[in-house]
């Protein structure tokens, strides 16, 4: 299994799963470029390429993907690509290339994550880290603990990047873009996705879900857009479920 990070966070996000997932499976995490003790950005790349080469290192043929928001898109970009190497795949609050809005009454879903990217990029631009990172912690992990939200944010403000060197700049996805290939996915697919969510990553989860008749989805009461951390035991549970199917 190979746990995928969110995107402004790094691989420990995964620290309170770990132990829980390794006791029957060999489980990897792992610093997406430009997150982490990874390296910075400075040329164009593919995340899904990374993960290839990660698995090709390792020597891994097939493995189970869970990939969160950002890393769950990591997760379709390369299933697309590489279907023969996903045994299966979980998807939280996942994020993907090539979904496009159905109008204005969609676009209303993403009111409160537009209004704040602005403020969130003025911040970032102006150099004060930890009050961008505040936004995005606050914005997406609504529903963790006090102590929780301090760590995260001292997570995400490491992982602040600058304009020169934000990773979305250099990205190159796959073409077509998976969202449009999603019919070519044969393998097991647990969707989760939780209900203080953003509204318009709920309605993507659903939007993908529609897409992939073999997949099962899950919304976690209570949980915010990083299930895993806001209801753990939930999360688990319902991981726990798929991969025993899978078995």
């Amino acid at each position: 299994m190979v746990l995928i990070h969110a995107g402004y966070l790094d691989s420990r996000m995964w620290d309170n799963q770990i132990g829980y997932l390794s006791a029957d499976l060999r489980v990897i995490r792992y610093d997406v470029r430009g997150f982490g003790r990874s390296s910075r950005i400075s040329e164009n790349y593919s995340d899904y390429k990374d993960l290839l080469a990660l698995l090709d290192h390792l020597k891994i043929d097939r493995a189970i993907l869970v990939g969160a928001s950002n890393g769950g898109r990591i997760s379709l970009d390369f299933a697309v690509e590489y279907p023969e190497r996903v045994r299966g795949l979980v998807l939280v609050d996942s994020g993907i290339k090539g979904f496009e809005s159905s109008g204005p009454d969609e676009d209303k879903l993403w009111v409160r994550v537009t209004e704040q990217e602005a403020e969130y990029l003025r911040l970032r631009r102006d150099g004060k880290f930890r009050e961008a990172a505040s936004i995005d912690v606050d914005l997406w992990t609504s529903e963790v603990s006090p102590d929780l939200r301090k760590q995260l944010i001292e997570i995400a403000e490491y992982n602040i990047h600058s304009d020169s060197d934000d990773p979305f700049n250099f990205q190159v996805s796959p073409d077509p873009p998976a969202y449009k290939r999603l019919g070519a996915l044969k393998m097991p697919i647990l969707i989760i996705a939780g209900d203080r969510d953003v509204p318009g990553m709920i309605n993507l989860s659903e939007s993908i879900h529609k897409e992939l008749p073999q997949s099962r989805l899950i919304i976690i009461r209570g949980a915010d857009h990083i299930p895993s951390l806001s209801k753990p035991e939930e999360f688990r549970r319902e991981v726990s479920a798929f991969l025993k199917e899978l078995t």
